[in-house]
């Protein structure tokens, strides 16, 4: 997500496929209420947990205390009682890899890697998110490099594709990337034809299997009409808030056992429902880039209990991070 000012009425805090791998937190504060949605699922389906942690935004040589932060949400997250089963990653690991060359991308990716591994065992699922394109936005960087744009990632995670799917316990998972890179450098939130395609093909095979979907860039969010309402002027970079064509995975939900539908990338916690599907926008881990709470959402990160029976009960949890 794009940095943006606050509006001035609005006051300001200054403030920090599975890889390498989180009891309740007693510091950790459970700031919204539970979001829940039940439906009658098949009997094959098991209750678990996991954990959603997105937008961690590590700043080079770990500025603003963003290294500390992050290993305090991830120790947050492992006394998390009981402890989850795996972490759902929502993407923007590293702050702005589209303005760093190769080099410096890796450098930050792989100290991102290292607090990762010294601070969780668990399995993670990882998302793709507009901050992980790599040079991008950066002219010396040869398009030709192997981990230019989202080549890193995809090496750094092992994934062959960043639209895939798992399954957990009777649950099915679905990971989608909606960033799409322009040619003017920037970027906006879209589904990829080919991803659109294999969407269909693996919802419909999974009918009887209760599905949780997981993007970078919500699918639906009302920040965009919030922002233009408290700014008057809107916001120079609203078309990136929201995947631009995600009306064609709303048309499918009615066909599929579609419970929840997650994301990241605008730091504050929302929740919209669809023909009885929450589109639940997780708050950021590193609230508003490490200097304060987002528009009154603060560091931290959602943790998402799914039941023997459909439903899915979404808690966000602050870690207790005061920026500096």
């Amino acid at each position: 997500m794009p940095p943006f000012a606050r509006p001035s009425s609005i006051s300001r805090r200054h403030f920090l496929h599975q890889i390498l791998g989180a009891s309740g937190v007693a510091a950790a504060t459970a700031i919204n209420p539970l979001f829940a949605q039940s439906v009658i699922t098949p009997a094959s389906a098991q209750a678990f947990r996991f954990a959603l942690l997105t937008d961690f935004h590590l700043m080079q040589d770990g500025a603003l205390r963003s290294a500390e932060g992050i290993a305090a949400c991830l120790i947050a997250m492992e006394k998390l009682v009981p402890r989850p089963d795996f972490i759902l990653v929502g993407g923007d690991l590293v702050h702005r890899a589209r303005d760093l060359t190769i080099q410096d991308a890796e450098k930050r990716l792989d100290f991102f890697l290292k607090i990762w591994k010294d601070h969780t065992s668990l399995p993670a699922h990882w998302t793709f998110g507009n901050h992980d394109l790599v040079g991008t936005n950066n002219p010396a960087v040869p398009t030709s490099d192997r981990h230019y744009g989202k080549g890193l990632f995809k090496d750094r995670f092992r994934l062959s594709s960043l639209f895939y799917s798992f399954d957990y316990k009777g649950w099915h998972f679905v990971i989608l990337d909606d960033i799409e890179p322009l040619p003017n450098k920037e970027y906006t939130g879209k589904l990829f034809d080919d991803e659109l395609q294999f969407l269909k093909a693996d919802l419909d095979a999974h009918r009887a299997v209760p599905t949780v979907i997981c993007v970078h860039i919500p699918i639906l969010t009302n920040l965009p009409v919030s922002l233009y309402l408290a700014l008057s002027s809107g916001h120079p970079h609203a078309q990136t808030f929201e995947c631009s064509n995600g009306g064609n995975l709303i048309a499918d939900l009615p066909k599929h056992n579609v419970k929840a539908v997650l994301a990241g990338h605008l730091h504050q916690l929302e929740r919209i429902e669809r023909d009885g599907v929450p589109f639940i926008n997780c708050g950021a881990v590193c609230g508003n880039y490490w200097q304060g709470s987002m528009f009154g959402t603060p560091e931290g990160f959602g943790v998402v209990d799914l039941g023997a029976d459909g439903s899915v009960a979404f808690d966000y949890h602050s870690y207790g991070w005061k920026a500096t």
